[in-house]
Formats: C-alpha cells, structure tokens, sequence
C-alpha cells in the first residue's frame, strides 16, 4: 500500500504540474505562433480510493484544458457557456447545499486556478495570480467578463467591465441536480480562448461528493462533462475515472489487554474480555482494547491539511482560517488525507452561513456504542489511542492536531446518547454547529474517562483522528476499562451485573456488547438514512453508514463459585445397593476466617449465597427398575416459594454450615452430586448412614473440582492452597 500511495501523490504532482502549467491568462497580443482552433479537453486530476462506507466521499477535481482559438479585441465581451459534470454510477452528489430549494452547493469551478501565485508570462495579477473572486450570479447568466490587456506582458486576459483592468469572476458556484441528482451545472462561464502556442486555458472543477454505500469494491466513480452551447467550449464526452471503491474503509476488532492496557500478543491473546469476579470490586481495570484499522492507507483522514506543527492545526482551529485554499495544492502529500477540498471563505452556506465551502465538519470519526451496561458497573474509555501517547513522559507522543504522521485520535464524545455525537457543545474543537457550539475535546490523555450510560444501559464514545500518515496503513488502539464495588452478597444465581457468561454465543445488541464503527451514522441521530445518501444543507460532513456491523463483548462478570464433588449419594433405592440407607449432604461457606484480623492479604470475603445440587445416576424403584436421576435441587434464592431441604437448599450465610436429606430432596436416588455454589471457599462433608441410624455410618470429606478457567469461577484445590 506504501508503494501504491507513493505512486498516487507522484501521479498527483504531475497533473497538479500539468494544471499549473495550463493556467496561462491569455493569448498574447505581440507576435506569436497562433495554436489553431479551440480544443478543450477534460482530464481527472486524481482518482483517489473511496471509503465504501462514506456517502460524502471526495473525488478527484475535473481538469478541462484549452488551447487555440480567434483572438478577442480589448473591450469585446467574452463568450460564455453552461458546464454540466455528470456522476457515474447514477448516485446523488452530496456536497454541501446553501439552500436545498435552490440547489445552490459548495461545488466549484475555478478559472485558471486563482491564488496559486504560479508565474506567468504576464506581470500583473492575473490569472493564477489573480484573488479569488465569486459569481454571485449562480443562474442568471452568470458574470460578464471583457478582453482586456495586461500591459506588463501584452497577453489578453479576462476583465470585469469593458476598458477596465479589474479581474472578471472566476469561481464559479455548481448548482446541483439540474439536469439529475448525478449532475453539477456552473452557469454562463466566460470561456477566453489562449489562441497563442504553449498558453492553455485551464477549468477545475473541484468539491464534488458522492455516496459510495452500496457500491461494490473496485467500482470506478466516473463523470463526464457537457457544455452548452458547446461551440464556446467543445470538450468531447470522455469518461473520466475520478474515484474507486474500496472496501472496506474500516476494519474494527477488539483484543484482550493486560494490566496495563496493552493488547496481549502471542500465546495469552485473546479476543474475549479479561473476566472479573462479581465479589472482588474493581477500579477502573483494563477488560478490552477497540482497535479501528484503515482498509487502505488514507482512509483515515484529519478535517484540514496541518499547514504548521501546532496544536489542532489539522482542525483548522489554531489561526482562525482553516487555509487549504489553494487550488489542487498537494501540502507536502497531505491533500488526499484531509476529510476538507479547496477551502473557499469567500462562500458561506446554511441558513445562518455557518458553513464554510469546501470545509468538512470534523476529521474522520471512530464511534463504539456500548449496550447493555449493567446497573453497578463504571464504564471507562482511554482519551487518545495508545499508539499516540508517550507512556515515558505521560503526555502524548506528537503535537496533536500538527504534522505528525504518527497515527492518533482523541476522544471527542462521550454521553448517554449517541444523538449529539456530530454537534456536542464545547469550546476549542471542530466545526461549528446550527447553535454557534463547537465539538468539544472530552480528552486527549490517555488516562480513563467516564462514559456515563443512560437509563437502557447504553454510553457512546467517539473519537477523532487528528494525525495520520497517508503512506501506512494506521491503526488506532483505545482501552475499555470497568469498575465496580465487590458485590459479595448476591444470593441470586442470576448475574448480579446482567453479563452473559462467556459461552454465550457471539454477541449481539441488546447483550453486553460493543458495536465498532465510522462516525456519524444514521443510528447516531444526527442524520436520519434517508438524508445519508443525498445532498444537505446542516446534515455533517463527512458521515457514514454501518456497512459491516462489528459487534463484540465488552466485559465478562462471573459469578464467584465452587464446585463440590459428591462421589457417592444414596437415598434409600429400594431393591439398590443403598437400600436402607440415607445419605447427609453438607455445605460448609467458610469465607468467614481469621486471616484478615492477621493482615493476610488473601483473606477471603465473607460471601452469601445457595448452592445447586445436579445429580448423576439412577432412580430405582421397589421392583427393581432404574429410571432417570431426579431433577436438579435449585437453590433457595432462586426458586419461588422455598422451602428450605425440601425443594431447594438452603442459602448459606457465611460462616455458616447448611445440611440437607438426600432422601427428601433426591428420594430413591443413588449416583453422585456436584454442587455449584455461588460463593468461594465452599466444603463438602456427607455421612452415609442406615435409616434412624442404627448401627453404621461412614462419612467423606467432598471433592473440591479445579477451576474451570474457561467460565472464571474460583473453585478448586489450587484456590484453597495458593489463594489463601
């Protein structure tokens, strides 16, 4: 993909040079070697790679080049025709609208590309020297412009009025759907012919969006341009490739951190969270890494191109002018990442022109939208992306916003609802909103912060990428933390914090999930899908669709468990082994010890809770037939209407030792028993007797089961001896 990149911003150089050369200001009215008839040809400045998820994708300017043509006396006025550029596939422009009943866009057409500074043949301000002037005639003929002489160099160039020596119009505003929603028309542009050899007149057209969901990978996004009359600029109706399809833009994923919140490699790597215990609280512990990854090396774009190594430059919020405003300038390789075109102050758009032609609302945004997050449980996210934080010096790693390619984002968004994502109040960050508000910076450390989740349980974060590198393939890295306060006395088998236990099969919405994607999209509320794909007036730019949902776990909360092996349980099988015999099931919760008067850390949390009893064998009835083991023997916190050692058994506060009667809750049963109880350092006794216990009696101490790591639960020999 470097290679690739490489080859595009050279392949950019050269049509830039081309376009530059071309933008001659006129023919020369000393002798000179005429260039024949007018011929115009229309030629694509670039074709970069779009983002298959983007319905505001930039595509690369329209570069129509003359030369030849009659020579106009001074004072003539200059003839004018309608340019239509037309979109294949048949999609909707969606650049910028100023007002959706005129059709009035951010489009542009430049003429000789005005302030570019380029030299010329001429000495006075004209052509790429020339300011940038706007026809605020959009469709009423558009501006008259006149031949006049530039008397430093003799050459015939453009002018306002006849006789005069100010500059003609030369930014041309597109007004969309004119002849269809694929289609841009810039109305009554005076076409002055170079006539002379080696002078070229130049037309860019530049701003154009397009939506590109639903589009297959490697589709080209092509146009064609049409005049009318076509004799003032004839350009044949070649297709022009000014953009491909990529797909995908992003490629989400999550990964299982360690302590500190780096992903885990090798072989501890994991894609499911890090468990945690329901009776051992937490602080802001690492679970998960999000980690976004560009699908090609400049999917990931900052709003402007940084035109100086300063805080937020590549925000346009450190001079008070965002720049970029030089046509087809190419900044050092950054124009192809930049979410912003040619940045033109001199259009404002919207109803209360707050909107900045050619100036995007924000760089490229990364969005995770958290479901399900239980009652008890904080939610934390990192404030920058681990690949731009410097954890030596605490700070991050690059000026942000500056000229850095190192790869960094930083949060932007966090609430309750994702419905303010594209337009948050704030003070110092992005593009303005309808209310005058900006994007605000929520973090740019690395250090935790809340995301604080509504009343159905779901918190949104957004990040923004603010440095990038247009030659790799970025990837940004932010740590999921949680914290909660040890829930020890949960006498509930259910969870106590709602999470489903990891063998649940893939998460979906609606289970403790986390949902990966571009930012804003229509889920997010500021826009609804309808709007996505065509063109707006306060609608975000850029803005996406969730075209490859990406769903994950965010956490996993288990249960604090043991498990107790009963080897042998009867209870008086009538014609079986047991006949006549009874067996005592006990449970010992022995959280409560003194090893916490010591001051031994790992002294055990006194615990609550019940244990269910699963057993494995057969009924024998009184002639002998072996029918099914008897149903589970629940809990008493978890059956309605216990009765304690008769339906279900017991809770066991801790410190404490309940007992029940295989024979009045497993009745002619004879197997074994595995008790699950819901809190740590549970034992096992059991006493085999004869009924009314007459004469023999033999007891067993039960076996503790290891940890089943796999579920997280704490149960085992191994906790017993090392964890205490």
């Amino acid at each position: 993909m470097a290679d690739f990149r490489r080859w595009f911003i050279a392949l950019a150089v050269l049509c830039l040079a081309a376009g530059f050369a071309s933008a001659q200001i006129g023919s020369y009215t000393n002798p000179a070697i005429p260039a024949g008839p007018l011929s115009c040809t229309a030629n694509a400045a670039g074709t970069p790679q779009l983002r298959s998820e983007g319905y505001t994708e930039l595509v690369g300017d329209v570069l129509i080049q003359c030369s030849g043509g009659i020579t106009y006396a001074p004072g003539s006025a200059i003839p004018s025709t309608n340019i239509t550029l037309y979109v294949t596939p048949n999609v909707a422009i969606t650049s910028r609208l100023s007002s959706s009943s005129t059709g009035f866009s951010d489009v542009l057409l430049l003429v000789d590309d005005p302030g570019s500074t380029l030299p010329t043949g001429a000495g006075g301000a004209y052509g790429p020297r020339s300011p940038q002037i706007l026809c605020t005639q959009v469709t009423t003929g558009g501006c008259p412009a006149f031949a006049g002489t530039d008397t430093t160099g003799g050459y015939t160039v453009a002018v306002s009025a006849s006789g005069g020596t100010t500059n003609a119009a030369n930014v041309y505003q597109g007004v969309l759907n004119t002849q269809g929603p694929n289609t841009v028309t810039f109305y009554g542009v005076p076409v002055l012919p170079p006539v002379t050899t080696g002078v070229l007149r130049t037309f860019r057209i530049t701003n154009v969006r397009v939506p590109t969901v639903g589009q297959a990978a490697n589709t080209p996004i092509s146009v064609f341009v049409s005049t009318s009359p076509s004799t003032v600029l004839p350009v044949s109706l070649a297709t022009l490739p000014v953009g491909i399809v990529a797909d995908p833009g992003l490629i989400p994923s999550v990964a299982q951190p360690d302590s500190t919140g780096a992903t885990k490699t090798g072989g501890s790597a994991s894609t499911a969270p890090a468990a945690q215990l329901q009776c051992t609280g937490i602080s802001a512990t690492p679970v998960i890494n999000l980690i976004f990854k560009e699908g090609f090396g400049t999917s990931f774009k900052t709003r402007v191109v940084p035109l100086s190594n300063t805080a937020y430059a590549a925000e346009g919020t450190n001079t008070g002018t965002p720049g970029q405003n030089v046509p087809g300038g190419l900044y050092g390789g950054f124009a192809t990442n930049s979410e912003s075109d040619f940045i033109y102050p001199g259009l404002l758009l919207g109803s209360q022109s707050q909107y900045t032609a050619g100036l995007a609302d924000f760089g490229t945004r990364l969005k995770a939208v958290f479901t399900n997050i239980p009652a008890g449980i904080t939610l934390y996210v990192s404030g920058i992306n681990r690949e731009g934080w410097n954890f030596s010096t605490g700070a991050s790693a690059v000026t942000i916003g500056g000229t850095s390619t190192q790869s960094t984002g930083i949060l932007v968004y966090t609430g309750s609802s994702s419905s303010t994502e594209a337009f948050s109040d704030g003070t110092n960050f992005g593009a303005s909103n309808g209310s005058g508000g900006q994007i605000g910076i929520i973090s740019q450390s690395y250090t935790p912060t809340l995301v604080v989740p509504n009343a159905s349980g779901v918190g949104t974060a957004v990040w923004e990428v603010t440095n990038t590198n247009p030659a790799a393939i970025d990837t940004l890295t932010f740590t999921v933390y949680i914290g909660f306060r040890a829930n020890p006395g949960a006498v509930s088998t259910a969870n106590p914090y709602g999470l489903p236990s990891p063998t649940t099969p893939t998460p979906s919405i609606g289970q403790n999930n986390v949902s990966l994607s571009f930012a804003p999209e229509p889920g997010g509320g500021t826009f609804t899908a309808a709007q996505g794909p065509v063109p707006g007036t306060s609608v975000p730019i850029p803005r996406f669709a969730i075209v490859h949902p990406f769903n994950a776990a965010f956490a996993i909360i288990n249960l604090c468990q043991t498990t107790l092996l009963y080897p042998f349980v009867t209870a008086n099988p009538s014609g079986g082994l047991g006949v006549g015999f009874d067996t005592g099931i006990a449970v010992a919760n022995t959280s409560t010890d003194p090893f916490g008067a010591l001051g031994i850390p790992t002294s055990a949390t006194p615990q609550i809770g019940s244990c269910t009893l699963y057993p494995y064998g057969v009924s024998i009835s009184a002639t002998g037939t072996q029918t099914a083991a008897p149903p589970v023997l629940k809990g008493c916190d978890a059956v309605t209407n216990p009765v304690p050692t008769q339906n279900c058994f017991p809770i066991v506060p801790s410190g404490t030792v309940a007992t029940v009667l295989a024979s009045q809750v497993f009745p002619t049963f004879q197997g074994y028993v595995i008790a699950v109880c819901n809190f740590q350092y549970a034992h096992g006794y059991a006493a085999v007797t004869d009924l009314g216990l007459r004469g023999l009696f033999s007891s067993y101490l039960a076996i503790v089961l290891e940890p089943n790591t796999a579920l997280g639960n704490t149960r085992g020999i191994a906790v017993e001896q090392n964890g205490r």
